[in-house]
Formats: C-alpha cells, sequence, structure tokens
C-alpha cells in the first residue's frame, strides 16, 4: 500500500491543508509544535477512525486531543492510497461521527458498499494496537536505561509466549494464582454435610404427611365448587330464555284463540269439513238442472196462460165445449206449471241461503282464529284457495307448537340436571368442610417442614457456591496448565520465527556487529556476537533502540502476511543514535526495503542530510 495524499480538512492546528507523497523514502522534517504527531495521528486516524471515551476520560481522549483549533466546525478529511493498482480515497467526518467512513475507488469512480470490510481486508490481521507497536516506530518511552531494558523484555516475552504485546504473562499467572487464593477462602467446608442431615430429616416428615388423608385437594374442590356453580348459573340464564321464549310462543297461539296443538289440529278437521261444506253447497246452488226446470216451467206456464186467454177472447164463435175444456186444462196446466216453478224457485232460494250460511260459518270461523287474514282479495277467492291459505297458517301454529314441545323437553332437562347440579354442590360443601379440617391438623407439622426446607435451601445455595467455586478453580488449574504448555509450544514455534527474522534485521541494522537474538527457557534476552552472548542491559541506549527496532519490523512481517504492506511511520525513532547509526540504518532501510514506503518524521535536520551525503533518493517536505 502507497500512501498518496494526505487532505486535512480540520485535524489539530491543521486547516486545509494537503500532503502528497510518492513511493520510496520521504523525510517530513518540522521542529517542535511543527504538527508533525498531528499529521502521524491523522493518517492513523483515517486509517482506523476515532473511538470516543466516556466520561471523565472523554476530556483527554484520541478525540478530543485533535480536535480542531479554528475553522468551520468540520472535523476530519480524506486519505488516498494506491493498492493493487487502484487510486482508493478514504474519507472519514469526525464531526458527524468518530467511525464516519466512506471509500472510493477513484480508478474507476466507483463507492465501495461496504467500506469498513475493505479497510480490514487492507489491513489484514493488523489492529490498532499492532499499528502503533509495528509500522507505526516511535522510540522507547522509558526515560532511563534500566527502564527501556525491562520495557524490552516485557514485550519480547509476551511476544514470544502469547503473540501480543498487549497481553502479560506474568501478570496473568499471578492473577490466576491470586483468584484461586480467593476462591479457596470462600468454600464453607462443613455445607454438604449439613446440607445431607437437612434433607434426612425432611424426607422423614414428608413420608409422615404423605398419607391421601393429608392429600390437599382444596384447589380441586375449590375449582369444581366454581365450576359448577358457573354451570348452575348458564343453566339458569338458559332456562330463563327459554321461558320468556316459551311464553312468548305460548302467548302467540293464544292470541290466535288456541291452547294445545289439539286444538289447532280439531280447528284444522272444522276447516276442512266446512269447506267442503261450502263447497257442497255452493256446487248444488250452481246445479244447471233446477235452474233450468224453474225457468222452463216458468215459461210453460206464462205460455199455457196466455194461450188459453187469447183464445177465449179472440175466438168466442169456436167456443164449445170441448174448447173449453181444453182450454181449462190449459189453465190447470199453466197453474201447475206455475206451481212447480214456484216451488224449484224456492229451492234455488234455499240453495243460495244455504250456501250463504256455510259461507258466513267459514268466514266467521277464520275470523275468529285468523282476523287478519280476510280482506276484500280473500273473500273472492275459491274455497280451495282460501283452504290453502288456512292451511299455511295451521302449518305455522304447528311449528309454534313444535317449538313449545322442544323447549318444554329442554326445560325438562334442565330442570334435571340443576337438581343434579345442586346435589353435587351439597356433595363438595361437605368435602371441603372436611378438607378444612385436614390441613388444619396438618398446619403444625408444615410449619415445622418449611423452616427446615428455608434452611435447606440457605445449605443448598452455599453446596452450589461451594460447587461454582470449586468449578472455577478447576478452570484456574486448567488454565495455568494450557498457559505453561502453550507458552511453551508459541515459544518454540512463533518465537522461533520471530528470533529468526529479528535476528536477520538485527545484523543489517547493526552492520554485522550482532547476529542474532539468543533467549533462554526463562525468557532471559543476550545478543548474540561472533565472540560471546551480550546481556541486553549491558548494551548502549543506541543499541537497544536498534534491538527494538529490529524486532517491530520482524513483528511487521509477520503481522502483515494477510494483508497489503503498510508504509513504515518513523516518528523520531532516531534520538538516541549517533551519526554514523544513524547513516547505516538509513542506508540499511533503502537496501532492504527498496520497494516499500518509508515515511520517517523528524525535528532534526540529518536525516535529510545524510541520505543526501550517502546520494541515496528521498523525498523532503518541511512543516511550517
Amino acid at each position: 500500500m502507497i500512501v498518496r495524499e494526505l487532505n486535512i480538512r480540520a485535524f489539530g492546528k491543521f486547516h486545509d491543508r494537503r500532503f502528497a507523497f510518492d513511493r520510496g523514502l520521504h523525510v517530513i522534517y518540522g521542529g517542535n509544535e511543527a504538527g508533525k504527531s498531528t499529521l502521524h495521528a491523522f493518517l492513523r486516524a483515517m486509517l482506523f477512525g476515532m473511538e470516543r471515551a466516556h466520561g471523565r476520560a472523554a476530556r483527554s481522549d484520541f478525540f478530543s486531543h485533535y480536535e480542531p483549533w479554528f475553522g468551520d466546525g468540520a472535523y476530519g478529511g480524506s486519505l488516498k492510497v494506491e493498492h493493487e493498482g487502484h487510486l482508493y480515497r478514504i474519507e472519514r467526518n469526525f464531526s458527524k461521527s468518530p467511525t464516519d467512513l466512506s471509500v472510493t475507488d477513484e480508478t474507476t469512480g466507483t463507492p465501495l458498499r461496504d467500506p469498513e470490510a475493505w479497510i480490514k481486508s487492507l489491513l489484514g490481521s493488523l489492529s490498532e494496537t499492532a499499528f502503533s507497536n509495528t509500522v507505526s516506530i516511535r522510540q522507547l518511552k522509558s526515560a532511563t536505561d534500566g527502564g527501556m531494558v525491562n520495557e524490552l523484555k516485557n514485550y519480547i516475552a509476551n511476544m514470544n509466549t502469547t503473540g501480543n504485546r498487549a497481553l502479560n504473562i506474568t501478570k496473568a499467572s499471578a492473577y490466576l494464582k491470586d483468584q484461586k487464593k480467593a476462591f479457596e477462602s470462600r468454600i464453607v467446608p462443613d455445607a454438604a454435610k449439613n446440607y445431607a442431615a437437612n434433607l434426612s430429616e425432611i424426607r422423614k416428615i414428608e413420608e409422615q404427611i404423605s398419607s391421601p388423608d393429608f392429600k390437599n385437594r382444596m384447589n380441586e374442590l375449590t375449582e369444581t365448587h366454581a365450576q359448577t356453580a358457573d354451570v348452575q348459573t348458564a343453566l339458569q340464564e338458559k332456562k330463563e330464555e327459554l321461558l320468556q321464549k316459551l311464553a312468548a310462543e305460548q302467548q302467540s297461539l293464544k292470541e290466535q284463540r288456541f291452547d294445545t296443538r289439539t286444538d289447532v289440529l280439531n280447528y284444522e278437521t272444522a276447516v276442512e269439513d266446512m269447506t267442503e261444506d261450502c263447497i257442497f253447497t255452493e256446487q248444488k246452488r250452481k246445479a244447471p238442472a233446477a235452474n233450468l226446470l224453474s225457468v222452463l216451467f216458468t215459461l210453460l206456464s206464462i205460455v199455457l196462460a196466455l194461450a188459453s186467454f187469447l183464445f177465449a177472447g179472440n175466438y168466442p164463435e169456436v167456443y164449445t165445449p170441448l174448447a173449453l175444456s181444453l182450454n181449462t186444462i190449459a189453465i190447470g196446466f199453466a197453474l201447475l206449471f206455475a206451481m212447480v216453478a214456484i216451488v224449484l224457485f224456492r229451492i234455488i232460494l234455499s240453495r243460495k241461503d244455504q250456501a250463504r250460511e256455510a259461507r258466513e260459518t267459514l268466514y266467521a270461523s277464520v275470523r275468529e282464529h285468523f282476523n287478519n287474514l280476510l280482506n276484500e282479495e280473500t273473500e273472492q277467492l275459491p274455497y280451495e284457495e282460501l283452504a290453502a291459505c288456512i292451511k299455511e297458517r295451521t302449518a305455522e301454529l304447528y311449528g309454534i307448537c313444535d317449538s313449545i314441545e322442544s323447549r318444554e323437553k329442554t326445560l325438562l332437562e334442565i330442570n334435571e340436571k340443576l337438581t343434579r347440579l345442586k346435589e353435587r354442590q351439597t356433595e363438595t360443601d361437605a368435602t371441603i368442610v372436611l378438607q378444612q379440617k385436614s390441613q388444619w391438623l396438618l398446619e403444625q407439622q408444615l410449619e415445622h417442614l418449611t423452616n427446615l426446607k428455608d434452611e435447606s435451601v440457605a445449605l443448598k445455595n452455599v453446596v452450589e457456591e461451594n460447587e461454582r467455586i470449586r468449578a472455577e478453580i478447576n478452570a484456574i488449574n486448567i488454565a495455568q496448565e494450557t498457559m505453561s504448555r502453550l507458552a511453551g509450544t508459541i515459544r518454540d514455534s512463533f518465537g522461533l520465527y520471530l528470533n529468526r527474522s529479528a535476528s536477520d534485521l538485527i545484523k543489517g541494522i547493526t552492520g554485522g556487529r550482532y547476529d542474532s537474538l539468543s533467549i533462554d527457557e526463562n525468557l532471559n534476552i543476550s545478543l548474540n556476537t561472533s565472540d560471546k552472548l551480550i546481556p541486553l542491559d549491558q548494551v548502549s541506549a543506541g543499541t537497544m533502540d536498534q534491538l527494538y527496532l529490529a524486532l517491530r519490523l520482524a513483528a511487521a512481517d509477520l503481522m502483515q502476511k494477510d494483508g497489503a504492506q503498510l508504509p513504515f511511520l518513523f516518528d523520531d525513532s532516531f534520538v538516541n543514535y549517533d551519526e554514523d547509526r544513524l547513516r547505516l540504518v538509513l542506508e540499511w532501510l533503502s537496501q532492504a526495503f527498496p520497494k516499500r514506503q518509508i515515511l520517517i518524521f523528524s525535528c532534526h535536520r540529518r536525516e535529510a542530510q545524510l541520505l543526501s551525503a550517502s546520494m541515496l533518493p528521498y523525498t523532503l517536505t518541511e512543516l511550517v
């Protein structure tokens, strides 16, 4: 990865500043307070973001330390890096969010959908902590040589045992020992014994009260009592509802002047008889024979009477005894026919009266029970159709009768159920009284049992706590064994690789004066020369800085195998170097890492002067 450009909108003392870089070695020179550390911090913040601390720590955290001194309120900027032939722009706006991030591929002009994932793939396994302790290289922080030795020893020891400088194997072991002692002091030795005795006494009392006579059925009985009462209430409500509907249906029958199904049946039979009588009398009334005969005899009597009268008055000259006799006979027949016609007319009138009486009887019966059935329209209907209408009404009445009988049957069943439920309630009440007496007798023993169980719960908690503590102690033992075992394994694998890599680097940095590192089984560190092993505390501060540089570079190479090769950042890393050591290191860096970008931040001009004197290519940037 190559850092191409830093565009600082607002960060610390910088505002709207741009810094461009190329491949190879760069020297960024500036005096005190020129902004070297700010520029270094900006590069780190663009790669890893900034998390705000909480509480009082937020007043002096990394975020607050580099808040802009002036400007329009913006806080952030952009970083352009070259990676695998593409130019990417990383942008962060810390005023919006300490972790706000966007990445754009400027080669294709495409914004990346998941910038966080891309940053992680770019950095590989290098965390911010690892960044600050590998590629970002500063001088040791200790003020004295003895302190520097201890810091370096602790760094190498933990890198060899855990692979992480942030972990301290010695402190971890001491912490586990302290935790084990603390757990052991919390164990109550007699808790299990007392708990077992308590349980034995509880079992004895429980056997005494486990008799069926003491079985608590109050909940069951109370629930049964309540359920029975609910059923009674529901049945009573249903009964009242049925009674209301039954009364309404009976009232409907009474309004039609009926009391029972038999009344309806008798009425239906009577209506059928009256209808047949009406039909029969109507048929007799309309019989053609009687009507024709009455008309015929009437006409004959009139004809004979007129003939006799006309014959006697108009032809007296031919009036003889024979004619007189014939005329008398004609008059007699005329009278006879007239009498017959009168009789026939009386019969016809009698039949009309019978038909009218039969109709009035039928209508009166219909009006008595179905008053609204008769009107001008229905009175003109044939008797058969009227009978059909009455049949429909009686069918409705039969339906009401069926409903009444069904409801009466249901009411009978409900009354029987209510009787049985009342008997059950009486039995349940008696059983509840007996159960209450039994529970009262049981209270004395239960009170003692409750006290024992309370003690048992407390003892059980103590026993469980003892078991949990013993499990913690076992876990600590396993952790100690695992830590001891893994320490040797890691020292033989990772430590060997790191020592070899660092030894190669030390040889180059020191010009072959020191060949390698040597670490014994107790993690005591020595430097290998061609003649002997030199303990670390016997070398100069400059030599220790060289050793520290070699270890960081070796660790950086190891930890960046899965990601891009980040630039080396040297922030006043060579203050303890004399000119010979510094020239040697600069020449070695140029030769050992010809394709790697190297940024040297310095408050001295001698790095640039020595590079120029050695005719090594570099780029100088001065901060003003």
